[in-house]
């Protein structure tokens, strides 16, 4: 338009009425002049596509922390992680160099607030999750899923740290031409951090045809609420393969410990798998909590808080109860009790893996029940299995999401049961695939403090070796899609893979960070905001409880067994509406607060591609035409003859 402006103004077309109409077309015919970079921001609620460069998201539309010429503005409360992620998208020529540097947080203790950055991998999903070619899966029932091939294409998932970036997703970063290249930085406020207004400064650097250039400037501000996130608002319980990060990763210790440290920072509580007395000295720090404190180079939430659960013979490992394993239970519950864990964590025995007519539950339970050792008969029976929870013979019976109904979990609490509840399919809650939205995992911490959910098991989340029934053997995470497959024609993305290898030194060497841990994913962060998300109800309800239920039930129409199969999930899949209801139950905590700004207009992402824009110039020029024709018309006539 401003060729258009330029032509019209010019005198030499003036005096052609004819010159003019033909230049104006041309102009408005002629492709745009490139933009060197589109550089803007987004909170942690959407995942943005390699080749998405067009998405109304960029101009402020639906982005609930961002828009044109605004700060990024954030809320947290203390003890808090945010995050926010900056898109780097190229138009005609690749950009090279680039980097995302965040200065120190000004205002009372500025310096205290940390940020993080990541590196965000992208991987392609070459098709949509189902079993035997049906849109049914373990991730959701036939109908709920989405749409078919909606989250197909290269998207990101796996976070790399930028001082570990490897030479595949470097850092500084290079952005080919039409593709974007994203950091995740997530911002960490002390549990002591003076409620105020923080403020920073994000710059954007990058080289375009060998020019370095500031390509964008982010004023951030941070506001942090008068209220502290409690530790834990809901209970979890993540299994993690042993021999898996033995194999691929090496160092198995060392990466257990980081792993450990990794799931604290995100409010996740690693399961603590025992099958021998020596094995509780090993993870004795973790539940008394030593292990996360600051002494010991601990930096994140909750700190010195202890993980809270302790399982014996992880998906039925122990075995049948005979004596010797009985016994063996015995003395394993005596070393519990004496290092005081039965005070602090939950201590179950896990007999058996969704096998509901083993008599393992049954006889677990009788032998402990029946034991002289009075600490033996402190250890609960678990097990997963989707029958009614209140007819189980076992105490913690661990239900599939899918087929939890809360009548029959208050059935089984008067009968002195505990129900939990084991991965996800929608309607009734979020999934863990990655061809679904981002938002996805946020779910699992809302449903399960509104329905008052004592612990949610994740069944795996490092599972990089395909090994089931049907399964197709190793694979490398960081590059395949398609994780998990069954003998029932399951083909699944992302599936069991919730965090990536640190180290890959049996297969796919040539994917390696260089660590000896494990790397944090989007999802992750997602199953984070909404646990805290879930701290944030917790403290609503207790300043005004009907209006906390106001805000969640908005937000989430129908959960769990409400919902209806066949239907989509009752939540949006964007982000902006996870941050109003977060907003709307921060006014609550803190009345006096202004956190964040009102979201854009629209609540969906929309794809403005570039053959749209040439229709709009087509029209605006046959309107510009016919409006120019028609002027010099009226003139003609005008004319005295």
């Amino acid at each position: 338009m401003g060729a258009f402006v330029a032509l019209i103004g010019a005198p030499a077309i003036l005096r052609d009425r004819r010159a003019r109409v033909v230049a104006v077309v041309a102009a408005l015919l002629s492709p745009l002049p490139a933009r060197a970079a589109v550089v803007w921001a987004i909170d942690d609620g959407e995942r943005i596509p390699r080749d998405a460069v067009s998405l109304l998201l960029a101009t402020g539309a639906g982005n609930p922390v961002w828009s044109p010429g605004q700060p990024i503005r954030l809320f947290a409360l203390r003890d808090e992680v945010v995050a926010y992620q900056i898109v780097v998208g190229a138009d005609g020529a690749p950009i090279d160099g680039v980097t995302v540097d965040v200065a120190p947080f000004e205002g009372p203790q500025g310096g205290e607030i940390r940020s993080e950055r990541f590196v965000e991998s992208f991987f392609e999903i070459p098709r949509s999750s189902a079993e035997n070619g049906e849109d049914a899966c373990l991730g959701w029932v036939s109908g709920s899923g989405p749409p078919r091939g909606r989250f197909m294409g290269v998207v990101p998932d796996a976070l790399i740290p930028v001082e570990v970036a490897p030479a595949w997703a470097p850092w500084p970063m290079r952005v080919a031409a039409r593709q974007n290249g994203v950091v995740w930085i997530d911002v960490t406020v002390p549990r002591d951090q003076p409620p105020a207004t923080y403020r920073a400064l994000v710059t954007v650097r990058g080289q375009i045809e060998g020019s370095a250039r500031t390509l964008a400037t982010f004023p951030l501000e941070l506001e942090v609420l008068d209220a502290t996130l409690p530790a834990r608002p809901v209970g979890t319980m993540m299994f993690y393969g042993y021999g898996n990060l033995r194999r691929r990763i090496g160092a198995p210790e060392a990466a257990e410990r980081q792993l450990w440290t990794l799931f604290h920072q995100h409010r996740l509580t690693p399961i603590h798998n025992v099958a021998a007395v020596e094995d509780v000295a090993r993870h004795l720090p973790a539940l008394d909590g030593s292990f996360y404190a600051a002494a010991r180079g601990y930096r994140g939430p909750a700190e010195g808080v202890g993980d809270d659960v302790m399982v014996l013979g992880g998906y039925g490992t122990l075995g049948d109860p005979n004596p010797e394993r009985v016994a063996l239970v015995e003395k394993i519950a005596d070393e519990l009790a004496a290092r005081g864990v039965f005070d602090r964590a939950d201590v179950v025995l896990f007999a058996e893996d969704e096998d509901c007519a083993s008599p393992r539950g049954a006889g677990w339970r009788a032998a402990l029940a029946g034991s002289a050792n009075a600490n033996a008969r402190r250890v609960r029976v678990t097990w997963t299995c989707s029958d009614d929870p209140a007819h189980q013979p076992v105490d913690v019976p661990m239900v599939l999401a899918r087929y939890y109904d809360s009548a029959s979990a208050a059935a089984a609490r008067a009968a002195g049961k505990e129900t939990w509840i084991y991965n996800g399919t929608r309607p009734a809650t979020g999934t863990m695939l990655t061809d679904t939205e981002a938002v996805s995992l946020r779910t699992d911490g809302w449903i399960a403090a509104m329905a008052g959910i004592p612990r949610w098991f994740i069944w795996e989340t490092v599972a990089w070796y395909d090994g089931n029934n049907g399964g197709r053997g190793p694979f490398d995470p960081f590059t395949t899609a398609e994780t998990f497959h069954n003998a029932h024609g399951d083909a699944l993305m992302g599936d069991g893979v919730l965090v990536y290898p640190g180290r890959q030194i049996d297969l796919f060497t040539e994917h390696s960070v260089g660590i000896d841990g494990v790397l944090p994913s989007i999802r992750l962060k997602n199953l984070r905001r909404g646990i805290q998300d879930a701290g944030y109800y917790q403290l609503a309800r207790g300043a005004a409880t009907d209006d906390a239920e106001r805000i969640a039930r908005a937000l989430f129409p129908s959960i769990l067994g409400e919902a209806r199969p066949g239907a989509p999930p009752s939540w949006s899949e964007h982000g902006d509406a996870f941050f109003t209801a977060r907003r709307q139950l921060a006014h609550l905590i803190a009345p006096g607060a202004d956190p964040g700004p009102r979201p854009g207009v629209g609540r969906h992402i929309y794809y403005f591609r570039w053959r749209k824009r040439y229709f709009a110039l087509l029209a605006l020029a046959a309107a510009a035409v016919t409006f120019l024709a028609f002027a010099v018309r009226r003139r003609r006539r005008r004319r005295p003859r």
